[in-house]
């Protein structure tokens, strides 16, 4: 059969072979390439176009389909536009930004990715009460900014010379979003000390992402979308923020409970993938069991994260998305090693289907280019057994 790249990209999130690995990159905002890296690798490929902003908070693009096709990339993203008259989005200056909720951002001047990180927020001082939460203007899913220029987006993937995988990417979540409102620490101590006024919280936050959710998946057609990517960290480097069988399950996951049943009520072989960095083991299971087909990045530096092991406990429930090695391969490996890392991780995570091939997390600006090269080019390379 001649594969598709759709067809290649389906073929692993329903634990299949396809003539070789799939491969991912710009499918969502945490598979991408931040702004450094991505100059650097065009530089090196002799290509000049201007880099397109995938999220201007976190410094990374949109890859121009001249890099997709040099590397046979078999993702296309389409994601959200911006709020029609939003109550509270505005740059205070060039540094410095306001979000949808109220959250201000501040740029990392002299980093040389030059992100933002979060500041401020509406709910940062003192108690978090339900009157607070309630008395706040909340942006609506439903803006129809958010679905402007979406079917037109599907239309032109869908009259490329080629058929690819079409990801929907819905940024945000409850704890991304509540910690950036909240505050990193105060979030943390309300899941144990103030669960109640955190709950109303992450409620509207649910609300809003599955408002949106709708509203994008009937702005593209729901016969057209392959996979919704979204996602949020759960995980350290060393273990979980939280307890999974407790805090997590009893009050978070019924919220992305909801968030998945909302996608797979449209179809129930839409597929969902969930990011979540770091030691994302131990929320595997709660992962399968919400309906999650896909997870990424898998950081297979962070505890318990060892590829075989992933593989041989959840291989047959879950795809693996990501993989290749961005904190000490990718940056400070020779092409070399490079191409011998990325088919180890093939052979491993890939090993009768069931593995995307991608960098764990963005690319940063300290990976050379000529390794990026390498990691796809040996993705490109790769031949199932009943394929070669």
């Amino acid at each position: 059969m001649g594969w598709t790249h759709r067809d290649r990209i389906l073929a692993a999130l329903n634990h299949e072979e396809a003539d070789r690995v799939p491969i991912d990159l710009g499918g969502a905002e945490f598979s991408t390439m931040t702004v450094p890296a991505y100059k650097n690798l065009q530089t090196y490929l002799g290509m000049n176009h201007e880099p397109k902003m995938l999220s201007i908070i976190h410094s990374v693009v949109h890859p121009d389909e001249e890099v997709l096709k040099r590397f046979d990339v078999d993702t296309r993203i389409v994601q959200p536009g911006g709020l029609d008259n939003s109550p509270h989005e505005k740059w205070l200056d060039e540094n410095t930004y306001v979000d949808i909720f109220g959250v201000r951002w501040e740029r990392t001047v002299g980093s040389e990715a030059n992100h933002f990180l979060h500041q401020d927020g509406p709910f940062y001082d003192g108690k978090l009460s339900i009157d607070a939460i309630d008395a706040f203007e909340w942006p609506e899913g439903n803006n129809p900014g958010l679905s402007r220029g979406v079917a037109e987006r599907v239309a032109e993937i869908k009259a490329m010379d080629e058929e690819y995988a079409i990801m929907l990417y819905l940024p945000g979540g409850i704890i991304h979003r509540g910690y950036a409102m909240r505050s990193f620490e105060k979030y943390l101590k309300d899941l144990y000390k103030n669960k109640e006024a955190l709950q109303r919280l992450m409620t509207r936050l649910c609300d809003y992402w599955v408002d949106t959710a709708k509203q994008m998946i009937e702005a593209a057609g729901p016969e057209n979308i392959d996979n919704v990517f979204f996602g949020e960290d759960l995980s350290t480097q060393e273990g979980c923020m939280f307890d999974p069988e407790g805090i997590y399950a009893t009050y978070i996951k019924p919220h992305h409970r909801r968030m998945v049943e909302t996608v797979k009520s449209y179809r129930r072989d839409m597929k969902v993938v969930f990011h979540c960095c770091g030691s994302a083991y131990s929320f595997i299971p709660h992962l399968i069991d919400i309906g999650v087909d896909g997870l990424n990045p898998v950081q297979v530096t962070a505890k318990n994260m060892e590829p075989e092991r992933l593989k041989e406990e959840f291989g047959d429930k879950i795809c693996f998305w990501g993989g290749i090695n961005s904190q000490s391969v990718l940056p400070f490996g020779t092409p070399e090693e490079v191409r011998k890392e990325t088919r180890r991780i093939i052979s491993i995570l890939g090993e009768g289907g069931g593995y995307v091939l991608n960098s764990v997390h963005n690319i940063q600006p300290e990976v050379p280019p000529e390794n990026v090269v390498a990691m796809f080019e040996e993705g490109m390379r790769h031949r199932y057994a009943k394929a070669a």
